[in-house]
């Protein structure tokens, strides 16, 4: 069931659809915002809505940084090129998630990888260097500081998660720990990425992670859902990831 929007955001006149408030209402920047926060936010130049096009490239590695991206819609990639030419997925961004926030609150913010849309998005810019301006401080302000610090701290949950996950040598192993960490309470895992996203994301190789996809539901560890995946097994899936 999607979650409520509060009334004050149903009801407010906003530039946004009410995905887009659930969007942003689920991400820690979001946390106790009030719809005239978001107002002040775009106009005094804390903010700004944009919208991207499937293929449209955000932001290249190395390239100055003055903004992190909320996803309000649609789907990024954060990739880097390796030495072979190849493309090294480092995350994917769907609704709610944020792109780009730790290093955007850096000494020296530079984006660290290219930012890639692999699915038409509308996103809220967050002006790091309008946050962290000499400007005087404000109620709505505060707030933004605030949850850029919870924010913060999410990623860094984020990346230890991710750590974990690169440092389980096997296939199965890896993919034991993406199921159980991904799955709700009744053992559903939505995919929000492609397979060959899912598969940059272990990175492995798509065609070994979909024979041992394939093998893992042969043995009733897991079940096919449409584009995502049911746990069946959660105890067996367990002793592979650890």
């Amino acid at each position: 069931m999607r979650e409520a929007v509060p009334g004050e955001w149903a009801d407010a006149e906003l530039p946004l659809t009410l995905e887009d408030r659930r969007s942003l209402l689920a991400s820690p920047i979001g946390h106790g915002l009030h719809p005239r926060d978001l107002a002040i936010m775009l106009a005094e130049g804390y903010a700004s809505l944009a919208t991207a096009s499937k293929g449209d490239i955000l932001a290249l590695a190395a390239q100055a940084q003055r903004e992190f991206f909320v996803v309000l819609a649609g789907t990024l990639e954060v990739a880097r090129a390796d030495a072979s030419g190849g493309r090294h997925l480092l995350d994917v961004v769907g609704r709610g998630g944020a792109c780009g926030a730790v290093t955007a609150f850096s000494d020296r913010p530079r984006w660290p990888a290219a930012v890639h849309v692999v699915e038409d998005a509308r996103l809220l810019a967050i002006s790091t260097a309008a946050l962290l301006s000499d400007a005087a401080p404000s109620q709505t302000r505060q707030r933004l500081l605030q949850n850029g610090a919870r924010l913060l701290a999410e990623r860094a949950r984020h990346l230890h998660a991710r750590g974990e996950l690169l440092v389980r040598r096997g296939l199965r192993e890896r993919l034991a720990f993406y199921l159980l960490r991904q799955a709700d309470a009744a053992g559903r895992v939505p995919l929000t990425m492609t397979r060959q996203g899912l598969a940059d994301h272990l990175a492995v190789s798509r065609a070994s992670m979909t024979r041992e996809l394939g093998r893992m539901a042969d043995e009733g560890l897991i079940a096919m859902r449409g584009r995502g995946f049911a746990v069946l097994d959660a105890a067996a899936l367990a002793r592979f990831a650890d």
